[in-house]
């Protein structure tokens, strides 16, 4: 599953039904961090340039799948299995995601 944000700065997921990877690509360069964490906030919270904590809801909303009962069943056994490596905060209920930037 991966997350692209465009040059137009367009949030759009693709891969949705690959829940083994999962990762935010981001079609700017390093040097707009300051700009794609403005765009992406409240949806997706930019650590830093190599990690992004995606909200569980915004994901859900951009799956189109809002009805797709197995869909959401596979992404919560995605989360579960997430959870013993830390890539789940539970709290924010968030998951964790690698950036690519692509310059």
């Amino acid at each position: 599953m991966e997350l692209h944000l465009g040059a137009d700065d367009q949030l759009r997921l693709v891969d949705q039904d690959n829940f083994r990877a999962f990762k935010l690509v981001v079609e700017q360069p390093k040097t707009a961090l300051a700009h794609v964490k403005k765009v992406l906030s409240g949806t997706i919270l930019v650590s830093d340039t190599e990690t992004a904590w995606v909200s569980e809801t915004a994901l859900r909303h951009l799956s189109g799948h809002a009805h797709d009962h197995e869909w959401h069943h596979k992404l919560a056994a995605m989360i579960e299995k997430a959870k013993p490596h830390g890539w789940i905060d539970e709290v924010n209920q968030a998951i964790k995601a690698h950036i690519e930037w692509q310059e």
